[in-house]
């Protein structure tokens, strides 16, 4: 369904089969799957877990699964792959273990299917890789609180100091993500996600998306006549994302706001939504 910096959103329906398990399958990377239709049966090493909508699993690349899928109708999954460095920075060294069972409360499937949807439908605001991260994170830090919670900026200076250079970062490069900021700060996506919104008041995405129209603004206040162009500079996904944008925001498209600027009499300033 999507794509971001470190992983993939992937639907997964089955309908259904035979009574017993089915033909083994070798997981192929660290993927985080959750049910939101229907339940089936997931039997690994000498393990068997019936998941369903309040238990998640966790799988690492060469583990070999076997399924069975006894509810009539079938099942629905959302499966999230996490690149190893993504993983590995979520919990504070490197990728955790699979696991067979991780705990999933309603706060968290309401997560799930809220980032399902986003995955689904697109993601003009930036916001998915956020919501990923967060559900990811939410679920781990059931089974590995202490590795969760590792690298944390511990002191309010540290958090100043974090979020201060996230900001700094993004006004060199407004294209930059979560993941890419992560790496920047030194920080866990997650705890700068946290940390980042508790200073801030927005999601990264949503001061992202701030900084991004008011350089918009800037450079159209200056008569920018290449409009597809200043949306590639600024990291939007084409013209059309760009007047989304910026007309979300002021009322007013990038190129109504170029032609009231350029006719403004002097000294007279250019507002209101229209």
């Amino acid at each position: 369904m999507a794509a971001g910096d470190g992983f993939r959103v992937a639907d997964v329906r089955c309908t259904g089969g035979p009574e017993g398990f089915d033909v083994p399958e070798v997981e192929r990377g660290h993927i985080l799957v959750a049910a939101r239709r229907g339940a089936f049966l997931r039997r690994e090493g000498g393990t068997e877990v019936l998941v369903d909508g309040t238990v998640a699993y966790l799988t690492a690349p060469g583990l070999v699964g076997h399924f069975a899928h006894p509810v009539p109708g079938g099942d629905t999954c959302t499966a999230i792959t996490l690149d190893p460095a993504l993983l590995a920075s979520l919990a504070g060294g490197d990728p955790p273990a699979a696991h067979a069972a991780l705990p999933m409360d309603a706060a968290s499937e309401l997560a799930m299917r809220r980032l399902t949807a986003l995955a689904r439908r697109g993601d003009p605001a930036g916001s998915l890789t956020e919501q990923v991260i967060r559900f990811a994170a939410a679920l781990l830090a059931r089974r590995l609180p202490e590795r969760i919670g590792s690298g944390r900026p511990a002191t309010a200076a540290a958090r100043q100091r974090v979020v201060s250079q996230a900001r700094a970062a993004l006004a060199a490069d407004p294209r930059l993500g979560l993941v890419a900021l992560g790496r920047v700060t030194g920080c866990s996506p997650h705890h700068l996600s946290r940390v980042f919104s508790q200073l801030t008041g927005l999601t990264v995405s949503q001061y992202r998306n701030r900084l991004r129209v008011s350089l918009a603004l800037e450079r159209v206040a200056e008569g920018e006549p290449d409009l597809a162009g200043l949306a590639c500079d600024l990291g939007f996904a084409d013209h059309a994302h760009l007047t989304r944008t910026v007309r979300a925001a002021t009322g007013r498209t990038p190129s109504s706001l170029r032609a009231a600027f350029r006719d403004a009499p002097s000294g007279r300033s250019v507002g209101g939504r229209a």
